[in-house]
């Protein structure tokens, strides 16, 4: 792979890692020093540190405008529902949000239950929602985990 960073080139934030304070998924960071893995930058708290560059892309990734419950929430401890996801490049993502209460549910009628592209919190309602996507998006594990609209 050719490595195209350069110094006091501009590089966007894809993965906030375990830096929550230091670094903001999308925001634009000048590079200071580059090394083979990794690259210098000023952070979030105005410090030069070290960050490796799997966190980092020369493109800046759209942003989700819109977050669209497709399904009515019936029962927030035992349900499941369908969000729809929006990109501001217009791209359309998918995904089903259940609990582990519906999950165990569905195992007493059936032997299985196959979980792809799924996500489970305690809880279905917004707040755990939005919670959990914009955790994903700040990990860069969002797409992964969704189904894209053809």
């Amino acid at each position: 792979m050719i490595d195209f960073m350069k110094i006091k080139g501009k590089i966007y934030c894809n993965k906030i890692s375990v830096y929550p304070n230091q670094l903001t998924k999308r925001k634009s960071y000048i590079i200071e020093e580059i090394s083979s893995d990794n690259v210098r930058i000023w952070n979030d708290e105005n410090k030069l540190k070290w960050y490796s560059k799997f966190n980092f892309s020369l493109n800046n990734e759209p942003e989700i405008v819109s977050i669209h419950i497709d399904d009515e929430i019936l029962y927030e401890e035992s349900d499941t529902v369908e969000v729809t996801i929006t990109f501001s490049n217009h791209n359309k993502y998918w995904v089903v949000f259940t609990t582990p209460k519906y999950l165990n549910e569905a195992l007493n009628e059936e032997s299985f239950y196959l979980v792809s592209k799924y996500i489970i919190v305690k809880k279905i309602n917004e707040q755990s929602i939005r919670s959990a996507i914009y955790k994903l998006d700040e990990q860069n594990e969002l797409i992964e985990n969704c189904r894209k609209y053809q």
